[in-house]
């Protein structure tokens, strides 16, 4: 059976060079398979924090965005 993965957005801005662009998407599968392995119970929870708060945004502050009814893309 086929694994279904999240994926956060890759972010593309005008004037974004080819190799920005490329991080952006690097990063992105990145965050996909550590999401992945997450669900499958193979990363503990506060690393899974740790790591979103290193490379992406703090997840307490996204969580607190979104019961406000926000959306963070980029922070």
């Amino acid at each position: 059976m086929k694994e279904l993965l999240l994926a956060t957005p890759a972010l593309w801005y005008p004037g974004q060079s080819e190799t920005e662009w490329q991080e952006e998407v690097d990063a992105m599968v990145e965050r996909t398979y550590i999401t992945a392995a997450f669900m499958r119970g193979e990363v503990y929870v506060d690393s899974f924090l740790d790591y979103l708060a290193e490379t992406y945004a703090d997840p307490l502050e996204v969580a607190d965005s979104w019961d406000e009814e926000l959306c963070l893309i980029s922070i």
